[in-house]
């Protein structure tokens, strides 16, 4: 027993103070801080999670499960009733972990919150990583169709994390139960640590060592993501140091030894992350290093979850920076090889039988057929021009563009959308219009006409819903008559009857009489889109890119001229234009048959991927930012846009 006593005592020493962080000698805890940081942000599918590590002494090394406070002494022999001599030998990891669950229950930190379910149920990995994060890669990126085509479309085209809708909730949640889960590994480490430091026997000290092995579930996988994420953003000259720092192996060891030195490490990570990152991130490192240090000091497990968390948001938001740059930076390059890659992409399909084509020769051949005996002669494009608009305006809700225009599905629902709306309200201007006849003068007519349709736009919002609105759209227009005729009265029963009888026979997308508005408008509006269409392609991509898209006017610079802005119906035929033209000459020469001005020629090597070298090279060399091998490979699914924008790096400052 003597030799059992003394390797206990040497043992204790070793492991008592699991999990050192870093503090004064008589001191050591797990922090972290609930300091949540929105990062700005694609597509196109991430999270914005934030950790933060604090300032810890790197000359002082403290174990975390050292000291307690009184109110811990009430559950340091929780488990002491276990009889170690005889069933430490049959314990397997699924005995070790319903005894870890039976801790989480009587411990006075986590008895009141349920933290049993997410400790068992939650992620292995933490909500962002390297996997989740490798679309922000220029590689990806280069070779990202969807991107390069939505490029065209969007001057301000960014990546942002993807946290909306149903979505975007499912993933806030699961983050929130993933953290939950560390911190109750955390607290498990604790409390075990300060049995280890107590234990009496040999037994007691192998069985609760296991016991801190088998919770060794999830810190591991924090640290490798924090490492495969920085070793993304450095240069090659400090890959080096970045593998030293960050070995999970020996991380892990020196926990369980007690002699890791959290606040070292946060130190160093900040430090590396204001060399690399862009100065608008430099407030939040400070940040998180201030409440990792003060969590350190306090032995709040809680305050470093909140580090770790921020530490990686901040990774993930300086990954969403260097992303965002290298689309400006190669802005005018992706536009301008817009037709050629698109082309080779495509052709690539179709040769491995991955594209149809019949569906779209089918859609345009129709179209020339309603030309073909009016002797109209039209060209390919303008029966393609009229193709287009017709679809647009189609009354039947299973009217579909051809798969050649599957980068443009949402773009096409949304003018279809926008196209309809403007039917509808020009039906209720109608109905006032017959109801207050020839009782005003043109000029009040158009000023009461725009005032109409600014209430109207009010009452339907973003979602556009007539019909739901009718009664508040019918007691608008009621309202306005009576006012313009001089009554006295404000609302006339009989009058918001009729115009609400009116409005519900003809709203409906469904009604003859939408389907006659329909058909109005197709023949005021194909000359003038034909015309757009027959003229903008004369210009090349980046021209149209410009003339399309003006480039906004910087905010708080004054403007000399008033800006007008244009008319509905010219913005969305203009929209129309320039996604008309940018699938004409991607798609003419292949699906079209047509060749000559305005077309490129098919690519004779169908099987060919894009080339991207030139894009590789450029993007690498103008970058603020070194890219590492690893970010020259990757890419990824696409988050539109509303996100952080990109600062010039430390080094340009």
């Amino acid at each position: 027993m003597e030799g059992n006593g003394g390797r206990s005592g040497r043992r204790n020493d070793s492991i008592s103070s699991i999990m050192s962080l870093g503090a004064d000698n008589n001191s050591s805890s797990w922090t972290d801080d609930n300091n949540s940081n929105d990062t700005p942000a694609t597509q196109r599918s991430s999270r914005a999670e934030n950790t933060q590590m604090h300032e810890l002494d790197h000359e002082t090394s403290v174990h975390m499960i050292s000291q307690f406070s009184p109110e811990d002494a009430s559950y340091t022999d929780a488990s002491s009733n276990i009889d170690t001599e005889s069933d430490i030998d049959m314990l397997d990891p699924s005995e070790l972990r319903h005894h870890i669950l039976e801790l989480l229950d009587e411990l006075p930190a986590t008895c009141a919150i349920d933290f049993a379910t997410p400790y068992q149920r939650a992620a292995m990995l933490p909500p962002v990583t390297q996997d989740s994060l490798c679309e922000l890669d220029v590689g990806r990126i280069i070779n990202n169709p969807k991107l390069r085509h939505d490029v065209n479309f969007d001057r301000e085209l960014h990546f942002r994390p993807n946290l909306d809708g149903s979505r975007g909730k499912l993933k806030l949640k699961s983050a929130d139960e993933y953290w939950k889960a560390l911190l109750a590994e955390l607290v498990i480490y604790k409390a075990v640590g300060e049995r280890l430091r107590e234990c009496k026997s040999a037994d007691e000290l192998e069985y609760y060592t296991f016991m801190i092995k088998t919770n060794q579930m999830r810190l591991p996988g924090v640290f490798s993501t924090i490492y495969e994420i920085l070793k993304t953003l450095v240069p090659d000259r400090d890959q080096a140091i970045v593998a030293e720092r960050l070995d999970v192996d020996m991380i892990m060891q020196q926990i369980c030894k007690g002699v890791f030195n959290l606040l070292d490490l946060a130190q160093w990570l900040a430090s590396i992350l204001k060399a690399h990152c862009a100065p608008m991130r430099d407030e939040w490192i400070d940040s998180m290093l201030e409440q990792t240090t003060r969590g350190v000091n306090q032995e709040d497990q809680n305050a470093i979850v909140t580090g770790l968390r921020q530490t990686l948001a901040i990774l993930e938001a300086m990954k969403l920076d260097v992303a965002n740059h290298q689309i400006r930076h190669l802005r005018s390059l992706l536009i301008d090889d817009t037709v050629n890659f698109q082309q080779k992409y495509h052709l690539h399909k179709i040769a491995a039988n991955r594209f149809k084509l019949e569906s779209a020769r089918s859609w345009f051949k129709q179209e020339e057929s309603l030309f073909s005996n009016r002797a109209l002669g039209l060209a390919p494009l303008e029966i393609f021009s009229s193709a287009v608009l017709r679809s647009l305006l189609s009354q039947d809700p299973s009217s579909r563009f051809p798969e050649t225009f599957h980068l443009d599905a949402e773009r096409l629902r949304i003018l279809r959308s926008d196209l309809h709306s403007l039917v509808q309200m020009d039906m209720c201007c109608n109905a006032f219009d017959i109801l207050i006849k020839d009782k005003i003068d043109d000029n009040t007519r158009l000023a009461a006409r725009k005032s109409l349709q600014a209430n109207i736009a009010d009452i339907i919002g973003e979602s556009r819903l007539y019909l739901e609105n009718l009664e508040n759209i019918s007691a608008q227009i009621v309202r306005l008559v009576l006012q313009l005729e001089g009554a006295t009265a404000a609302f006339d029963s009989d009058m918001m009857s009729i115009v609400e009888h009116h409005l519900r026979a003809e709203l409906p997308f469904s009604s003859s009489a939408f389907g006659v508005k329909l058909e109005e408008l197709f023949s005021a509006q194909f000359p003038r889109l034909r015309n757009a269409i027959n003229s903008s392609t004369r210009h090349n991509l980046l021209a149209l890119h410009d003339a399309m898209l003006p480039p906004t006017q910087p905010a708080g610079k004054c403007v000399s001229q008033k800006v007008i802005s244009e008319p509905p119906m010219d913005e969305v035929l203009k929209r129309v234009t320039h996604l008309a033209v940018l699938h004409w000459h991607v798609w003419a020469a292949i699906v079209y048959d047509v060749q000559g001005e305005g077309c490129l020629q098919p690519l004779s090597s169908a099987g060919n991927e894009p080339d991207t070298s030139e894009m590789n090279a450029n993007a690498t060399s103008s970058s603020p930012l070194a890219l590492s091998p690893e970010m020259k490979s990757q890419s990824g699914s696409f988050t539109q846009p509303s996100g952080p924008s990109i600062t010039n790096s430390r080094s340009q400052k």
